[in-house]
């Protein structure tokens, strides 16, 4: 997979993601979330390129064990995060409902998919 195929991909999923986001946001019970869903999917966006260079390049290299532990790393920093910033969102907003855990849910679920994708077609180069 190369970087243009990549960002045309990221683009799409990214588009994708923000206009389920438009219309979640519609509802009044995710109204009110509005802007944490659009800077999550936006935190997403960023981490999936970062994750993309380092696995591209961890993919063409000599170490035969690089991608495996560049992919077990990023997706455990991930969860960390997501758990970090869904339980920091609870403690420092204090919401009324915990209906703004589900857009976020929704995202992370959106782009794992996604980088399960182009991880296992960059595992291919290595192959």
């Amino acid at each position: 997979m190369n970087h243009k195929i990549f960002f045309l991909q990221l683009t799409v999923i990214s588009a994708i993601s923000f206009l389920l986001l438009f219309l979640l946001n519609k509802l009044p019970q995710f109204a009110p979330f509005q802007l944490f869903s659009y800077i999550s999917c936006i935190s997403f966006i960023l981490f999936s390129a970062m994750m993309y260079f380092l696995a591209a390049r961890a993919a063409v290299s000599s170490d035969k064990n690089l991608f495996l532990q560049q992919v077990l790393l990023t997706t455990s920093l991930k969860m960390a995060l997501c758990i970090f910033v869904i339980v920091g969102y609870f403690k420092l907003a204090e919401p009324a409902t915990k209906m703004y855990a589900i857009p976020f849910l929704i995202v992370y679920l959106i782009f794992t998919i996604f980088e399960t994708y182009f991880m296992m077609k960059l595992s291919k180069v290595k192959s």
